[in-house]
């Protein structure tokens, strides 16, 4: 393939050739003008087919170039195309010249490579078998060595495994024994227990019972007491209460007594100054009404100081009574009490001594393991 001519340099190459004899012919010039013309419609480099068909058309646009100019123009177009493929093909031969040294300094130094490769790996292959053959020994060794620790290894686990079964069934037995051991000292320290439970609560009960019964006969003893206590008070309350009743109508019958003898003699008093002021005279008499007035509200306030007096003794007198019979309550009330606190003392101290003497049975001591 031929170099392509860009414009410049094929308007060189014809400007040079019509310029070598130092004389343009109008002819030559107008070829080359129009030449340019039509060179200058095509953008980039022409190959030698273009720039064929761009000299025809630039001819037949200047009819008056002789056939012989426009050949020689040609013609020194066309041959720096001619030289161009030349020179390319001149190329072209030495880089295949050049390829082919490469390509044979390559197939030598490939076969060298690859002898050396293949030398390499004989030696490698002689080295891995030997290493193998190595390694296949020293497998064999191995495995030989570990199936005769395996072997040894089953022997003394079965040799261990039927020393446990042994000890195990030993171990089996013993347990055994002493479990039938420990079962009927179990059993035996059970019904101990259980006749001892039962002879306790038996005893219990008999206490209970007779606890029960001893609290009845001291609740009915208490009640009764407490009953003929309260019926002698009320007897008590009752005789005093009749007491005072009698004494208050005695009292009341006294002062009655008392002031219709007041009257009796107040209306005499009257009777006889009714009297008297008919003989005395006018002023006599107011003197002697004054006098007589006086002398009643005199008796009338000694018999109401008489009575008050009174009245203020009986109170005194009945509330010493109270007084009394109060302490007197209060002082047998509490003798009750100490005697009732000393029984219940009693009866729990012998209670607590028929609980002491109870024969307790002592326990099985424990069965040694």
């Amino acid at each position: 393939m031929s170099e392509n001519l860009n414009m410049t340099e094929v308007l060189t190459l014809v400007q040079d050739f019509i310029t070598s004899d130092g004389m343009i012919k109008s002819e030559q010039r107008k070829f080359y003008q129009m030449l340019r013309t039509v060179l200058s419609t095509h953008e980039g480099t022409f190959s030698q087919t273009e720039i064929e068909q761009y000299m025809i058309v630039a001819r037949t646009e200047t009819l008056d170039l002789s056939d012989e100019d426009y050949k020689a123009i040609y013609d020194v177009v066309i041959e720096r195309y001619t030289l161009s493929q030349r020179l390319e093909e001149e190329a072209r031969l030495e880089r295949e010249l050049a390829e082919k040294a490469r390509l044979r300094i390559e197939a030598e130094k490939k076969a060298r490579q690859e002898e050396e490769a293949r030398l390499r790996a004989e030696e490698e292959a002689k080295a891995l078998a030997e290493a193998r053959a190595r390694a296949e020994e020293e497998a064999k060794l191995k495995a030989e060595a570990e199936i005769r620790a395996k072997i040894e290894e089953q022997e003394r686990l079965a040799a261990e495994a039927e020393q446990r079964a042994l000890e195990q069934e030993e171990a089996r037995k013993k347990a055994e024994e002493e479990a039938r051991i420990q079962e009927e000292a179990r059993i035996a320290a059970e019904e101990e227990a259980k006749l001892k439970a039962e002879e306790e609560a038996r005893l219990n009960e008999e206490a209970r019972i007779k606890a029960e019964e001893e609290a009845r006969i001291a609740a009915e003893e208490e009640a009764r007491l407490k009953a003929e206590e309260v019926a002698r008070m009320n007897e008590e309350a009752r005789l005093k209460a009749e007491e005072e009743a009698k004494l208050k109508a005695e009292l009341e019958a006294r002062l009655k007594a008392e002031q219709e003898a007041n009257a009796k003699l107040a209306n005499e008093a009257h009777l006889k100054m009714v009297e008297e002021a008919i003989k005395i005279s006018e002023e006599e008499r107011l003197s002697e009404e004054a006098k007589i007035n006086s002398e009643l509200e005199e008796a009338k306030r000694l018999a109401d100081e008489k009575e008050r007096l009174e009245q203020e003794e009986e109170a005194k007198r009945l509330a010493e009574e109270n007084a009394r019979i109060t302490a007197e309550l209060e002082s047998k009330r509490l003798a009750e009490e100490n005697a009732r606190i000393a029984e219940e003392q009693r009866l729990a101290e012998e209670a607590a001594e028929e609980a002491a003497n109870i024969k307790e049975i002592p326990d099985l001591p424990p069965v040694d393991e």
